[in-house]
């Protein structure tokens, strides 16, 4: 009985086949999963330390002024994000360095090198996860921070307009001031408007000698005043963070015992400085660099439109070197101090030309810093993992102190560039920004370095 042929089945190669990381979906799940627990802790730690050195100054301020905690809270809240954008990228090296350090030292690298899996297709999961950190870093700098700038400014000139506020203070009793040196008391106030009666104010030689609010080991030769008026009117300035106490018909006095003397003042006007480190935050401070791009980018516009004018007086052409007009430009204040006539441009707008330079060159950068930084989140994802597996250690202080090691040389690499950029704007010319991303094209390079050594692993 004649059986029936079989025949062979031929296996064709795919000619366009599909790259091996596709295929090992398990293994690229196991390794996000890895990644993510360490990843939301090292972005935590990092978060949290930047906010406690960004608050640092500021602080007691909070604690001593007698503001409810709410404001406090909401304030120390808006803050978090604005610290997210540079925290994310230490995060994300902490967390790959540790993931694929352990993966290394536990052996399953190489289980997993032995079931196939080549360099790259280890890397592929913390690149992905990394880019999409990056578009997320993007997003949140783009569109989440300008949102809690503008709650964490409007939120601290409430705080100020508080703390400099009649109701800062208690009638009946003493009130402490942020300056050691001053106490306050009066006995009460005027219903419906912000003037106070019978009002003292203590104030002590700080720093000089004995004093009730100085310290211990101070010499006698300070002096104690008060200052004592039946009215007073306060003047809040929220913007500067003082408060203005306007006497009438003021008494001071100095209390040492071989100097007492009493002098009578018709007026008088006693500022305090009460919110002045608080009000940085709505006036700048720690919001100094985190507007958009495109408001840096118009700042920038603005001084670069005021210096050609500058330019175009000084009888300079578009285009001339810009450490010429800055030489004219000192040139003609010295000739204005001697002969204010022979010059046209006041002597505050040839000052002014310098300013303009490096207040354009400054904007500029800091512009570009709003890409350059969530740009960095990749690359640190891409260095930290290739050195975890190249290690091969899973010591945690280790990692620490790698991340701590790169974090500070990329941010002295940003400084470094920041300070050419602006020399070189002093000089000759301005910058568009490409000196900016000089430190990302390094850590660029380094990462493909790295990766180029793990693939041949």
């Amino acid at each position: 009985m004649n059986q029936p042929e079989k025949t062979p089945i031929s296996l064709e190669k795919s000619k366009f086949p599909r790259p091996q990381f596709l295929y090992s979906g398990l293994f690229n799940q196991y390794f996000i999963a890895e990644l993510i627990p360490p990843l939301s802790l090292g972005l935590f730690l990092a978060a949290m330390t930047l906010l406690l050195i960004s608050v640092l100054d500021f602080m007691n301020e909070l604690l001593l002024s007698g503001i409810p905690m709410i404001p406090v809270i909401k304030i120390l809240v808006c803050l978090f994000p604005t610290l997210l954008e540079m925290a994310l990228p230490i995060g994300c090296m902490l967390a790959s360095m540790l993931v694929y350090g352990r993966l290394a030292e536990d052996r399953e690298i190489v289980a997993m090198r032995a079931a196939g899996l080549s360099g790259f297709s280890l890397l592929f999961p913390a690149l992905v996860l990394g880019l999409m950190l990056t578009c997320f870093n993007f997003y949140w700098t783009g569109k989440v921070t300008p949102k809690s700038i503008n709650i964490l400014r409007s939120t601290a000139k409430e705080m100020v307009e508080n703390m400099t506020s009649i109701n800062i203070f208690k009638p009946g009793q003493f009130n402490s001031t942020p300056q050691r040196d001053l106490a306050i008391w009066f006995s009460n106030t005027v219903p419906g408007t912000n003037s106070i009666e019978n009002i003292t104010i203590f104030i002590s030689g700080r720093g000089q000698g004995f004093s009730m609010f100085g310290k211990e080991g101070q010499t006698k030769e300070a002096t104690n005043w008060t200052v004592s008026a039946p009215l007073a009117v306060l003047s809040p300035n929220p913007s500067k963070g003082i408060l203005q106490i306007l006497l009438k018909n003021c008494v001071t006095e100095n209390l040492e015992p071989n100097k007492l003397s009493r002098v009578v003042i018709e007026n008088a006007t006693l500022s305090i400085d009460i919110g002045k480190d608080l009000a940085k935050i709505s006036d700048g401070g720690l919001i100094k660099k985190k507007k958009s791009f495109s408001e840096f980018m118009a700042l920038s516009e603005i001084h670069h439109a005021s210096y050609e004018v500058s330019r175009g007086n000084l009888g300079f052409e578009p285009g001339a070197p810009h450490d010429k007009v800055l030489e004219r430009a000192k040139e003609w204040i010295a000739l204005k101090k001697e002969n204010p006539e022979s010059i046209h441009m006041s002597i505050y707008e040839l000052i002014d030309v310098k300013d303009r330079v490096q207040d354009t060159q400054r904007n500029t950068n800091l512009a570009m810093m709003r890409y350059s930084y969530p740009s960095a989140t990749f690359l640190f994802m891409m260095i930290g993992c290739c050195l975890g597996l190249i290690a091969g250690r899973g010591k945690k202080t280790v990692c620490f102190l790698i991340t701590a090691f790169v974090m500070l040389g990329y941010y002295a690499m940003e400084k470094a560039v920041e300070t050419v950029s602006e020399n070189l704007a002093l000089t000759d010319r301005f910058d568009p920004g490409f000196l900016i991303w000089i430190p990302n094209l390094i850590l660029l390079m380094i990462g493909l370095v790295l990766m180029r050594i793990v693939v041949k692993q």
